[in-house]
């Protein structure tokens, strides 16, 4: 695909490597599985990570030469599965095919039980400014539950790893509405983040996503989804517990210290343009939205090989539609949406997207209008998703 583009603010790299796939993950991960000995899982590992970094340096290459990231965000997947010779490499691709001084937050995940203080030393090194770690949960017993890797005790060292290593700007992944709630441990998990305290939290709901294994033990009885009263009143326990903190809630799932938001999230909420990197990475540049195949050996063949594309879905949005998305990433965010700056960037008014349902909503107290100023009310957070399909 050709691109004529002045400049795409963000930049976002996916690593499909996962020690294993954790029991609710949908995401295009390759885990490494329990199948042979140790030592051709790790040649196996060698080889796919060598094509991969490869097939990502070619296609690093072929972006604009103009383009210049604001922001770049290194997700997966598990970055910091690779060893650290090989996100040297990814590293490497990067400073040799962008102009990365208009960087201006550069965020790589991480997960415990794969980071250590080398690990944590090349990334303060390379650029990176933000880490993401993913915990998910500081109860062992719904770690194990989750088929994570890691222990409460290896998150704390990993927050130690990053902090020694000069990090400043750390951001936890946890998740709540968890199947078997007697594990988990709402007190604990607020204990947690007093005590490590980082700049930044993300809580979100856990999905029952089609295919996963969680979504199929709960199919066969297995496990107990939990209800909306109950994952309500657990959502209302994070937001006041994370307020007593010292965390401002800025977006739907997103905490965070005074100046401390993640702008490159805040990116794709606002509407803002961005280039994805890796296989099923998307990519929205000027009303033009694509994704790379969620398919490691589609991803090699093409750049690497120079056979046929690797994407898998394109498609133009038409004005009305993109103001329609527009709107409702925006609703994400807890300060609303400004309804002049809206119509100025979209070309639309909030009522004519909207119609009859924007009353139904204010009847329902889901939204308040004021001062031109469009917000989700605390009593539609968790039933946005729901209300946001209707008009996307």
């Amino acid at each position: 695909m050709t691109h004529n583009l002045a400049i795409a603010p963000s930049l976002y790299l996916h690593v499909p490597f996962c020690v294993r796939r954790c029991l609710y993950c949908d995401f295009y991960v390759l885990p490494l599985g329990d199948g042979p000995p140790a030592k051709r899982l790790r040649e196996f590992r060698s080889l796919k990570h060598h094509r991969f970094l490869q097939a990502l340096d070619a296609e690093l290459a072929a972006l604009p030469e103009n383009f210049q990231p604001a922001t770049i965000y290194i997700g997966g997947g598990t970055p910091t599965e690779m060893g650290v010779g090989e996100l040297q490499k990814l590293f490497d691709s990067l400073k040799r095919h962008l102009d990365l001084s208009q960087v201006k937050e550069f965020c790589c995940e991480a997960n415990p039980g794969t980071l250590d203080p080398e690990m944590a030393a090349l990334l303060v090194s390379q650029g990176v400014t933000r880490a993401s770690l993913g915990v998910q949960s500081f109860s062992d017993p719904m770690l194990q539950a989750l088929g994570r890797i890691h222990n409460r005790q290896d998150a704390f060292d990993a927050v130690g790893f990053l902090r020694e290593a000069g990090i400043k700007n750390l951001s936890l992944d946890l998740l709540f509405a968890l199947p078997e709630p007697g594990a988990h441990d709402l007190k604990l998990n607020l204990e947690a983040i007093r005590d490590l305290n980082p700049e930044h939290v993300s809580w979100y709901s856990l999905e029952f996503e089609k295919g996963t294994a969680f979504t199929e033990m709960r199919d066969q009885g297995f496990l107990n989804e939990p209800d909306e009263e109950s994952t309500a009143a657990e959502y209302s326990e994070i937001c006041r517990g994370l307020s007593k903190l010292g965390f401002g809630q800025y977006e739907l799932f997103s905490f965070s210290k005074p100046g401390f938001e993640c702008k490159h999230n805040i990116n794709y909420w606002q509407g803002g343009e961005y280039f994805g990197a890796g296989p099923s990475a998307h990519s929205h540049i000027q009303g033009k939205r694509w994704s790379n195949l969620p398919d490691l050996s589609a991803y090699i063949k093409r750049h690497c090989d120079g056979q046929g594309s690797c994407i898998s879905e394109a498609e133009e949005l038409s004005p009305s539609a993109k103001a329609r998305e527009l709107l409702m990433t925006q609703l994400r965010l807890l300060n609303g949406v400004d309804e002049k700056s809206f119509h100025q960037q979209s070309g639309h008014k909030i009522e004519e997207l909207l119609g009859p349902s924007l009353q139904v909503w204010q009847d329902a107290e889901w939204v308040e209008r004021q001062n031109g100023i469009l917000k989700l009310l605390p009593e539609a957070y968790l039933i946005s998703d729901s209300l946001f399909r209707e008009f996307v």
